[in-house]
């Protein structure tokens, strides 16, 4: 899997950008995990039902597909762009909850696994896309920042949005979601075997991407 790059780390420290940067530099596919998830906590709400066999029925043979929109990806589901919907605080809350099942993790790494084409490469952004989903992908990045400068990219992003934001209540957030994605009996966010550590505390997005690159 030497065109597979996996990029963990905790919320806010750049994944998404610098997957997105990645794969429109090398012409590989997509996949954002956390969207995925998303997905999973729509389809839930949508069924009235968390049962992973039922939420599997609704997964079978529908088309997902991350496309790149006006310099976004946004995700399709059968055709249907769902990405403003699976962005609702509601829907995020429940996709962190439905994270912590096992049988639906296991539901949605087939899944997961299915956007890598060895054809055309693939960069995977998550929280646990090279210890567990690619664990033998080429290239393994482990995308760190403090807690502060995580919470001041996540103010960027809501004030864009038109969303008004407490930073200490911006960061006690922040904190809380590390430690329940460290601490997890399931698939916790740890650092994966061989990756390459990256702190972007002090980093642009292009630096970070210039590294990432040198080990391509």
């Amino acid at each position: 899997m030497d065109n597979l790059i996996t990029i963990d780390g905790p919320g806010g420290s750049g994944k998404g950008t610098i997957a997105k940067l990645l794969a429109a530099k090398l012409g590989w596919n997509i996949l954002d995990s956390g969207a995925l998830y998303r997905l999973i906590a729509l389809i839930s709400e949508n069924i009235k039902n968390t049962d992973p066999d039922k939420i599997g029925l609704e997964l079978k043979d529908r088309k997902i597909i991350f496309e790149l929109v006006d310099d976004q990806y946004h995700l399709f589901f059968n055709g249907k762009d769902v990405s403003d919907h699976i962005r609702s605080e509601e829907i995020g809350t429940k996709a962190s909850d439905l994270a912590h099942n096992q049988q639906i993790r296991n539901l949605i790494k087939t899944t997961q696994r299915s956007f890598y084409d060895p054809n055309i490469g693939l960069i995977a952004d998550g929280r646990d896309m090279g210890s567990v989903v690619f664990p033998t992908a080429g290239i393994k990045i482990y995308l760190d920042a403090t807690i502060e400068e995580r919470a001041k990219r996540r103010q960027i992003q809501l004030k864009e949005k038109g969303l008004k934001v407490n930073m200490p209540n911006l960061i006690s957030s922040l904190e809380e979601r590390d430690l329940k994605d460290k601490n997890r009996k399931v698939s916790p966010l740890l650092i994966p075997e061989g990756a390459k550590v990256i702190d972007s505390t002090n980093l642009s997005t292009d630096e970070v991407v210039n590294i990432v690159m040198d080990l391509t």
